[in-house]
């Protein structure tokens, strides 16, 4: 009788180690790495995930979850997919940041949420994040990338606008830069390579503007339209946006009611390149073939693209 408990046991852990590998891309045998840092009297952590073999000199991805999230979860609802991209070429430390109780204090003067009411500094997180990495792992201090979804894609405009030379691109995911009176960073106006992803039925960041509401109880405020947003970046880099080169994602899952087209400008002057990826119908969702467990209230979820791919090869093309 034990025997044959211990069996079902075995086999029900078995069935369970499966169902994650299969249905959530979930690595038991690469877990992530944990770490923490002391930034001024705060213990700040993050998750980071090492390529086996990885090579000398590596680049860096921060990937950087939305509002109410744990940093695990970023690498869920991105489908593993950057861990599996960086596995195939060896080549990027990926990391997973921790917001301040679940939040970043990005460039929205009104948000609510403790991150931006105690300002806490988290240019000096990233800094010391990148230091860390240099230290421990010889990264590529001059090839350090950052996406980031939602919250996490204000980050990352903050740290382009603030520390642009902190990085060598960024691409931000159901985002808008907030409007002037809702803007309390100092904008360097110095040119940046820069992917945005909006859906246009975004009902969380509107795709053309107006107040972010989350329902978790934490204002925003409102931000400008993804087309002013991508005109910022266009203007910072001196970009000619009359020479947009337009690229139609197939529509492979029609089922979806959502497509994609992405738009590409001419920077030659500051050699930078700013990219435009439209999905029309999309809701507040970072794209990608292996997770669809979204929530109803983010919107309609476009099976067509895969941003982390689309991501990893944009930053790889401004190496």
């Amino acid at each position: 009788m034990k025997t044959k408990i211990i069996i079902v046991v075995v086999l029900i852990l078995c069935f369970i180690l499966i169902a994650c590998f299969y249905l959530l891309q979930w690595n038991p045998f690469n877990p992530l790495h944990e770490a923490s840092l002391k930034i001024g009297n705060r213990d700040r952590d993050f998750s980071f995930y090492i390529p086996e073999g990885l090579v000398a000199k590596p680049k860096l991805l921060f990937v950087v979850h939305g509002s109410d999230m744990k940093a695990a979860s970023m690498q869920l609802i991105t489908g593993h997919q950057f861990d599996k991209l960086a596995e195939k070429e060896k080549d990027f430390i990926i990391v997973y940041p921790q917001g301040f109780r679940k939040y970043w204090n990005d460039c929205r003067k009104e948000a609510t949420y403790d991150a931006n009411k105690l300002n806490v500094d988290e240019l000096l997180f990233f800094e010391a994040m990148i230091d860390y990495f240099v230290e421990n792992y010889g990264i590529e201090k001059k090839a350090v990338f950052v996406t980031g979804f939602s919250n996490g894609g204000h980050m990352a405009f903050k740290i382009a606008l603030e520390r642009p030379t902190m990085l060598l691109g960024i691409a931000a995911v159901s985002a808008n830069l907030p409007i002037e009176s809702n803007d309390d960073c100092s904008a360097s106006n110095k040119p940046v390579s820069v992917l945005v992803i909006n859906g246009t039925s975004d009902p969380i960041n509107p795709y053309n503007g107006g107040v972010v509401e989350v329902g978790d109880g934490q204002k925003r405020g409102a931000v400008v339209s993804t087309d002013e947003t991508l005109n910022y970046w266009l203007r910072s880099a001196k970009c000619n946006s009359s020479l947009a080169k337009e690229n139609d994602f197939p529509d492979i899952e029609t089922s979806d009611k959502s497509k994609a087209v992405q738009f590409f400008f001419d920077c030659k002057e500051t050699g930078k390149k700013v990219s435009l990826i439209k999905v029309m119908n999309g809701g507040h969702i970072y794209p990608n073939p292996t997770f669809f467990l979204w929530p109803k209230e983010l919107g309609n979820v476009n099976k067509d693209i895969n941003a982390p791919e689309i991501v990893l090869n944009f930053f790889r093309s401004l190496l």
